[in-house]
């Protein structure tokens, strides 16, 4: 890093000592001006919360009290919905219009009985037998009707006298339907008398608004504003709080702060309390504006005492400024020629840049040993080590890189990485980058895998690639690809393979010498006794066979049963036998496929000779469980079970050759048990093998050889 890097200003813009000093001395007064800006403002917030309060407080209040007018109302009607006169079909509703009567007298308004088809069945303000209109406020009447719930009706014009009025409606119930309905009107000049119970002052006004956000009533100029729609920043704010505040402008332009509460006696409902923002901001601006005259006397004062102190300290620092800037550029100084000045911290400053000139020889002469090692390092490394930018361009190749690919730095600095791969990897590979950095998902970076890439005389090679992402000081982002050669790794993969198929050849012939021996070898019977052992020996080879295959690795247990099992399906139409396999998958290791192997040949061999598969028609059921789950025993249970076979009278009495050879391989081998049953139908056969033995390879010293146990039963 440069050594003027070190001193370079934070900012392009710097400032004098001069404004430095008034700063400070500025700063100086913040506390005091602080506290008494603190002090200001608390007041003047308490002030605004106080108004603000107020607002909330009339507005709940004005809520409270026409909650009560309007619950006035349905009560009184409620009692009138309960006289039996309503059940009258006949249309003779004296009594209850004189009943009616009264009640309007108490309410001073009309009673209105309205039926079911929405019609007036009788009006207070009317005398009897005048025909009657259909009520107005259809909507409210029926949702009366419908929910059988009292109902505030939103401001509507009256049927006869066409004035803005609203409807308190309230069902009649009779054995849960709703047979009629009384309403009685509320003028919007009774709400607006309301209203002004409240006093407001100062041009605060209030205001109730329906649910359809139309002026019911205002605490001034209702006979103006009723039936006119509210401002949409109110409807808006009342729709999403059920009481808060809020601001804006009323129709005649004034700007007003207002708080709303809604009532709870009428859906949709609210009333709202306004107060001009002159009024409101009037409250904080004075006091305010006496704490920023007396801050501003106090903070002159202190600029003038800061310009006489800053000349005191000016010539002395512009001096150390200017050797440290010489040290900055790596000029060997002196400070001998500094004026020494009275102030302590500025000597110290000159013994700070003296030892920071010796610090930073020091450092730099550390950096640049720092820079030679790991540039010997990534030179002198095994591997190839690559640098390149976002767009895929080669900063840094080195010796490893020029080795592996056949280009010198020279050559490959400054062109596309691409080109040390194949086509049709380089055509994808800009692509995969510009995705990389636009959605940050990777398939390679940070994350280890083989490539091909491409030497420079056109020739390809594996290789094992790792590449890191990293960001300079100035964020800019690179990539660092390491990649290895892995051709003599790869070759030696080829030979294991072709190693393990000369291993399988080889033993499959030392298992073919081994049936021939056995063939000839004059044993009791010979024929008998070659044909047993040729089939066992043909068992261990079919085995053989399968491991081979899966590379030595185990096999399924479906999959070692379905290849012993092979050699006995019938072929023939004239013999059906049946063999029917159920059971999960179980993995087996190399050591426990032969033994399990050689048990399967004994039993179904057995059963081909004496057991259901010597006959037509008989057939064998093998099933096996495993448990694995925490709650079982960990054992692997299988099930041979015969069926059709010929008759049994009674259970044999000699352990035969192929008997011994199942007790011996589970018990020796495989640690297990055989349980075998006689049935009428054939044998029933039952192993139990622990799990862990059969998916585990046995140590050295563990375990039988399938062969030497095969030599001690005979």
């Amino acid at each position: 890093m440069p050594l003027r890097l070190i001193f370079t200003p934070l900012s392009s813009r710097t400032f004098g000592l001069r404004l430095h000093f008034l700063t400070l001395i500025a700063v100086a007064l913040i506390p005091a001006l602080g506290v008494g800006g603190v002090a200001a403002w608390q007041a003047v917030t308490g002030r605004l919360h106080a108004s603000e309060a107020n607002l909330l407080d009339t507005s709940r209040a004005l809520a409270i009290a026409l909650d009560r007018e309007f619950e006035a109302h349905k009560a009184a009607l409620a009692a009138l919905a309960a006289s039996p006169s309503l059940d009258s079909a006949d249309g003779d509703e004296r009594a209850l219009r004189q009943q009616a009567g009264r009640t309007a007298l108490v309410l001073r308004s009309p009673i209105i009985a309205i039926a079911p088809d929405l019609r007036q069945r009788f009006n207070t303000s009317l005398p009897a037998g005048r025909p009657l209109p259909m009520v107005n406020s259809t909507e409210a009447a029926q949702k009366v009707f419908r929910t059988g719930k009292s109902v505030v009706g939103n401001l509507n014009r009256g049927a006869l006298s066409g004035a803005l009025m609203a409807a308190v409606i309230v069902p009649a119930v009779r054995e849960g339907q709703v047979v009629a309905a009384l309403a009685t009107p509320i003028l919007p000049q009774r709400l607006a008398a309301l209203l002004a119970t409240q006093q407001l002052e100062g041009g605060a006004f209030a205001s109730i608004v329906d649910g359809q956000g139309v002026i019911v009533a205002r605490s001034i100029d209702t006979a103006e504003l009723a039936g006119l729609e509210a401002s949409e920043w109110y409807i808006k704010a009342a729709a999403e709080h059920a009481s808060g505040l809020t601001r804006g402008r009323t129709s005649d332009g004034q700007e007003v702060i207002l708080a709303f509460h809604h009532l709870a006696s009428a859906a949709g409902w609210s009333v709202a309390v306004a107060e001009p923002i002159a009024r409101y901001n009037a409250s904080w601006q004075r006091p305010m504006l006496a704490l920023g005259v007396g801050g501003a006397g106090a903070l002159a004062l202190a600029l003038a005492v800061a310009l006489v102190f800053e000349r005191r300290f000016r010539q002395p620092l512009q001096a150390l400024t200017l050797k440290a800037s010489e040290v900055a550029d790596g000029k060997r100084t002196s400070l001998a020629a500094v004026p020494r000045s009275a102030v302590t911290e500025f000597e110290m400053l000159r013994e700070a840049i003296t030892r920071a000139d010796h610090a930073l020889r020091s450092r730099t002469a550390a950096l640049a040993a720092s820079e030679a090692r790991l540039r010997a390092v990534v030179e002198t490394a095994v591997d190839a080590i690559v640098v390149i930018d976002e767009k895929g361009m080669i900063l840094s190749f080195n010796n490893a890189a020029e080795r592996i690919f056949g280009y010198t730095a020279g050559e490959a600095v400054g062109l596309n990485v691409s080109m040390l791969m194949r086509k049709s990897d380089a055509f994808q590979h800009d692509g995969y980058l510009a995705h990389y950095q636009k959605t940050g998902e990777h398939k390679i970076i940070g994350v280890g895998r083989e490539v091909i890439g491409q030497h420079k005389d056109g020739s390809v090679l594996p290789l094992d690639l790792a590449i890191a992402e990293w960001r300079d000081g100035e964020g800019r982002r690179f990539f660092t690809g390491i990649m290895r050669d892995i051709s003599a790794r790869k070759a030696e993969e080829i030979r294991r393979v072709l190693l393990a198929r000369e291993v399988d050849h080889r033993a499959k012939n030392t298992l073919a010498v081994v049936q021939s021996v056995l063939r000839l070898t004059p044993v009791g019977e010979p024929k008998a006794f070659a044909a047993s052992i040729e089939a066992r020996v043909a068992s261990l080879a079919r085995v053989h066979s399968l491991l081979a295959q899966e590379g030595w690795s185990g096999a399924d247990l479906r999959a070692v049963l379905e290849r012993e099992l092979a050699p006995y399906t019938p072929v023939s139409s004239d013999k059906e036998v049946l063999i029917s396999l159920d059971g999960p998958a179980v993995p087996l290791a190399p050591t426990a496929v032969q033994p399990i192997a050689m048990v399967i040949h004994e039993l179904v061999t057995n059963a081909a000779k004496h057991g259901a598969l010597s006959q037509p028609g008989g057939r064998v059921e093998l099933r096996w469980q495993a448990g694995r789950r925490a709650d079982d025993d960990g054992m692997l249970r299988l099930y041979w079970t015969e069926k059709g076979g010929p008759l049994l009278v009674e259970a044999p009495t000699r352990r035969g050759f192929g008997t011994r050879v199942i007790q011996a391989t589970l018990r020796g081998q495989l640690g297990g048990s055989v349980t075998q049953h006689w049935n009428a139908e054939g044998m029933v056969c039952e192993i139990v093998l622990p799990i862990s033995r059969l998916t585990h390879q046995p140590s050295d010293t563990g375990g039988a050889d399938p062969f030497q146990m095969l030599d001690s039963l005979r």
